[in-house]
């Protein structure tokens, strides 16, 4: 974009003078040194629990019950800032998640930083989205149980601000009960472990986890038939059939199943509810059933 940019302040778009300044942009942004941050964020998790480090795509991730000293300053900045709009203040018992990596520029460095808290965050919510609640009137709630707080800052090694930029979640739902892995039996963390361990070997383990991230970023929404499309898409990126006929899509989604009959008139009905949604514009009462 920035070599666009430049060649348009020559006020001549020929194809050499694009070409040139797309080249002269990328052998500066390669050229750069690669700088640290620290992104700080929140996680509907009690802090009653505790949590390990994790390391998951060169990017390294704490976990705090308190909001470490030399971020409080530039938070607190950032929170006056956004206070009429977002929110006023972190929730109380929430836990405090700082993740960091060195990258060229800050916002290669947030997209990385939070798609690794969110491949994580993706992980935990495969677990415990063991069900949901069917809520035929009133606000509906994000199907996630473990979301991302209202506010992301980012900082440098002293804990001051990169700059005034901050990133936020427009959906952010403020009323999600906090979420403790050691009060049920699903034994999150063990599950963690092994699904990553599964990654690393599964030679399509990158797709795995971009589609993992995808998923737990559709079920964050509150619009339920918005979340639909997003999981039949994330359905036909895993079976590669973005550019097929659907029929190939159901065939190789049942094919990891028993009952494929069964499963093939459950796909079959999830499609045709997909192109009513697409077509029509409009999903139906009963979405939550979908």
């Amino acid at each position: 974009m920035k070599g666009f940019h430049e060649a348009a302040k020559k006020q001549e778009l020929t194809k050499h003078n694009v070409l040139s300044a797309v080249k002269k942009a990328v052998r500066e942004h390669l050229g750069k040194p690669k700088e640290p941050y620290w992104l700080l964020t929140t996680l509907n998790i009690n802090f009653s629990n505790d949590l390990p480090r994790f390391i998951i795509n060169g990017c390294t991730i704490h976990f705090y019950k308190q909001i470490p000293k030399k971020y409080r300053k530039a938070r607190s900045d950032v929170l006056l800032d956004v206070s009429t709009w977002l929110i006023d203040r972190d929730e109380s018992s929430s836990y405090f998640v700082v993740a960091h990596i060195a990258d060229k520029t800050a916002h290669e460095a947030v997209e990385k930083m939070l798609d690794a808290v969110d491949l994580l965050r993706g992980i935990w919510n495969l677990h415990v989205n063991k069900s949901m609640v069917l809520s035929f009137a009133g606000r509906k709630k994000p199907i996630n149980q473990i979301t991302l707080g209202a506010l992301h800052t980012l900082h440098d090694k002293n804990g001051e601000k990169v700059d005034s930029t901050f990133w936020y979640e427009p959906e952010h739902y403020k009323d999600n009960k906090k979420v403790d892995f050691f009060n049920n039996s699903y034994k999150t963390l063990e599950f963690t472990k092994n699904v990553r361990k599964a990654l690393r070997k599964n030679r399509y383990g990158k797709g795995v986890e971009a589609a993992v991230i995808r998923y737990v970023r559709g079920l964050d929404s509150q619009d339920y038939n918005a979340v639909f499309l997003k999981l039949w898409s994330i359905l036909e990126g895993l079976t590669h059939t973005l550019k097929d006929k659907y029929d190939k899509t159901i065939k190789r989604a049942v094919f990891q199943y028993a009952d494929r009959e069964y499963h093939r008139q459950v796909l079959e009905h999830l499609r045709q509810y997909r192109n009513r949604s697409v077509h029509l514009g409009s999903g139906e009462n009963d979405i939550e059933v979908h």
